[in-house]
């Protein structure tokens, strides 16, 4: 991203922002950009900064190119890291490796040490796959075991754009649905969870009153925008495709862009898309799903897996609400 567009970004946001800003820095992988770059997002959110203002910052990154300089600024200016990490080494590597196929789990140990060593707070995101699916005791122990208690797991599904078949890597439904309610079992501890994983906590948000965070269980998309090297602005990662380019923001403005016609067609387009949810009992927790796993036929791919899931964990679900209720 060029510095012009970089500026643009962050003095856009920051004018439109009310109290507080939250910048997602992913790729690709985001280190490769060089420190120096992160050095001038830092200078440019306090320079156009309002007073009070809060600022909150994430990146996403494969951990492979962490060291103490890298830790040492991210401590210093409180960025919150997510590691990408597929569990232990066997299922890791499966799919995350070099072009020489030199595997990257060690290094991305060694990178999560790092952060620890400078007291970084992070997270883990972890892909569920076509192996990592069938493996869900093996993920939650390897991860406890070593620590990590800030968990996320995003299903893998892609579609081969010109047969529109599933790919190979993808998760089945029949696996999904069973990670899910087995990930569950281990996870609840006999009602005291000692991990934070991410999509069961906002379940149980729903089941308290609470409006879910993740985007996927809003009533509308729209929480975020993308903004591509170029200036291009688009209404979801999901979505960086021609047909939903808002525009670029060195020709117009982000505030103007956030107010595009086509931003809130998009966002809409979550509860318009959609078959057989509005009789569904469970949509008052995934309210229609993610447009991202919508099939051609305009249902959820992973519907059945969560419709199952639902149903699986819902007493359980609704004594840890009272319980944390009271």
């Amino acid at each position: 991203m060029a510095d012009l567009t970089l500026k643009t970004m962050i003095s856009g946001y920051m004018k439109s922002a009310r109290t507080g800003a939250s910048f997602g820095w992913q790729g690709g992988e985001p280190l490769l950009a060089g420190i120096d770059f992160f050095e001038r997002v830092v200078a440019y959110q306090q320079s156009y900064g309002r007073s009070a203002q809060l600022v909150g910052n994430n990146l996403q990154t494969n951990g492979l190119l962490l060291d103490d300089g890298w830790a040492k600024f991210f401590r210093r200016y409180n960025f919150f890291i997510g590691v990408s990490l597929d569990g232990p080494e066997e299922y890791h590597d499966h799919y995350r490796y070099s072009v020489n196929r030199d595997s990257g789990f060690q290094q991305t140990m060694n990178g999560i040490r790092t952060l620890r060593n400078h007291r970084v707070e992070f997270s883990i995101l972890t892909v569920v796959n076509d192996v990592t699916a069938k493996k869900p005791l093996e993920l939650y122990d390897f991860f406890t075991r070593n620590g990590f208690d800030r968990l996320q797991f995003i299903p893998c599904v892609e579609m081969n754009m010109e047969s529109r078949e599933l790919q190979d890597y993808s998760v089945r439904v029949e696996d999904y649905r069973d990670f899910l309610c087995t990930l569950f079992d281990v996870w609840y501890n006999q009602g005291r969870p000692v991990a934070s994983i991410r999509l069961f906590e906002n379940i149980l948000a729903v089941y308290m009153g609470m409006e879910p965070e993740i985007c996927a269980f809003k009533n509308r998309c729209g929480s975020y925008v993308v903004v591509e090297y170029n200036g291009d602005v688009y209404p979801c990662d999901f979505f960086v495709e021609k047909p939903w380019v808002l525009g670029n923001l060195l020709s117009t403005s982000l505030h103007d862009l956030m107010k595009k016609r086509k931003r809130r067609e998009f966002n809409s387009r979550k509860m318009e898309q959609s078959s057989g949810c509005k009789t569904c009992e469970w949509n008052f927790i995934c309210h229609f799903g993610c447009q991202h796993y919508r099939t051609a036929a305009g249902e959820n791919y992973l519907c059945a897996a969560y419709r199952e899931f639902f149903r699986y964990t819902a007493r359980r679900f609704a004594a840890l609400s009272e319980k944390l209720g009271k």
